[in-house]
């Protein structure tokens, strides 16, 4: 299999036919054609601009046709020689792509198609940002006929639409998810209003003393219907319906509440809230933040707030400036899943951390993987070297705590400890450990 080369040509459609044409119909009958005479796999692409409908009404007709010509002929770049692209809507385009069987494949076509359209657009000489939505389809596994193949690659395109996502790749699983996030929407902001969500509490244990030292708050919501909704899934969710701000004056109000009513165990131990990336960049946070550690007060807890490494560089100064100015407020700053993002030492010198927590995926089978021992070890170390406390997550066997022990590991969660608690379950497992 090889991939689509940039160079290629497409000897379909639209080298013959003037681009106001609209060829559903003709579509259609294409991809059966290919199905019919098929020996193999099969991908459709349905590739929505819709965006473009503001440049139609800003630029007038003949802008809007020539940028559409455009993107016709970038289009026709995706294609090698047999596959065909055609225009199926206003600002819809099909595309039949031969021979791509496999999900990587199909990403990497979607991508490219996203970096020519980009391409198209800043060439405009308009500010225009109309954005693109790709859905996929693939023959056999998402459907044996035509109609259903287009009809699953519109639905997909749907659904990478309302998510925010530039392109899904068609599957009764991902669709499910989607329609799970279109059902409950109005749920979870009643939840999020009504403080019907609940916390649970990671025991985050020493490894030199064997005793908890704090733990991590995750929010959970058991939908009366749906059961329990994965914070995957209603977190996205919430940023998308504007709630995060909600949701996470929630948690701390609530962590902190909690925590405030832990047994005394005779030293400090600390609170976990993970926090949104984009917050980072609210001047609100801070008002949120102090605002809830003054409501409970800091007592014998440390609040610690934790955002993902790879959200953590997205924007990397500026974040680190809004951490800065949580650390100097005495909030702990904690980088987690660290080693799943952008690791690079040019940036982890200035790192505004207090923790590092490595990721679940570097732990596993460390035991038994060189690989996975030294690239613990050396983050362990390096942390170290930087005055940083390093957690290691989702740890679940003897052997792993054994060796993270040797290897000078700080903390530990996961099951071999502790599963998630409630907030009465947790407070009896600091009382028998005092």
């Amino acid at each position: 299999m090889t991939l689509i080369p940039e160079s290629s040509s497409c000897s379909g459609p639209m080298q013959h036919q003037k681009i106001n044409l609209t060829d559903a119909d003709v579509f259609e009958q294409e991809v059966q054609l290919k199905l019919d005479n098929s020996n193999g796999a099969l991908s459709v692409f349905i590739v929505d601009m819709s965006g473009i409908s503001k440049l139609f009404a800003r630029s007038g007709s003949s802008a809007s046709a020539t940028f559409l010509r455009s993107i016709a002929k970038l289009l026709v770049r995706v294609c090698r020689d047999g596959d065909k692209v055609y225009r199926i809507g206003h600002c819809t385009f099909g595309i039949v792509l031969d021979g791509i069987d496999s999900v990587i494949l199909q990403q990497l076509a979607a991508e490219k198609i996203i970096r020519l359209y980009n391409t198209a657009v800043s060439e405009l000489e308009s500010s225009f940002k109309g954005g693109i939505n790709i859905g996929i389809a693939a023959y056999p596994e998402s459907a044996s006929n035509a109609v259903d193949l287009i009809h699953n690659a519109r639905m997909a395109v749907e659904a990478a639409t309302n998510s925010g996502d530039p392109y899904l790749v068609y599957s009764p699983e991902a669709l499910s998810t989607m329609s799970l996030k279109w059902t409950i929407q109005d749920d979870l902001a009643a939840a999020i209003r009504g403080r019907s969500l609940e916390l649970m509490y990671q025991p985050k244990f020493s490894v030199a003393t064997g005793r908890p030292i704090g733990a991590e708050a995750l929010a959970r919501w058991n939908h009366e219907v749906h059961g329990q909704v994965p914070p995957s899934v209603f977190v996205p969710l919430a940023c998308d319906i504007g709630m995060i701000d909600e949701l996470t004056n929630f948690v701390l109000m609530t962590a902190l509440n909690d925590a405030s009513d832990w047994p005394d165990i005779g030293q400090r131990y600390s609170v976990a809230v993970n926090l949104d990336a984009q917050l980072l960049q609210k001047s609100e946070l801070y008002d949120l933040i102090f605002n809830s550690r003054s409501i409970w007060g800091a007592g014998d807890v440390d609040l610690i707030i934790e955002i993902t490494e790879s959200a953590l560089v997205a924007d990397s100064k500026s974040n680190f400036d809004c951490l800065n100015k949580l650390r100097s407020a005495g909030i702990g700053v904690a980088i987690d899943d660290f080693g799943t993002g952008f690791s690079s030492l040019s940036y982890f010198k200035d790192i505004p951390a207090t923790e590092l927590k490595i990721d679940q995926s570097f732990i596993a089978n460390m035991d038994t993987c060189d690989r996975n021992r030294k690239l613990v070890e050396t983050i362990i170390t390096l942390a170290h070297r930087f005055d940083m406390t390093v957690v290691a997550e989702g740890v679940e066997r003897q052997e792993e705590f054994e060796l993270l022990a040797k290897l000078g590991c700080d903390a530990v969660q996961g099951f071999y400890v502790a599963e998630p608690l409630a907030q009465d379950d947790f407070c009896e497992l600091m009382a028998k450990c005092d």
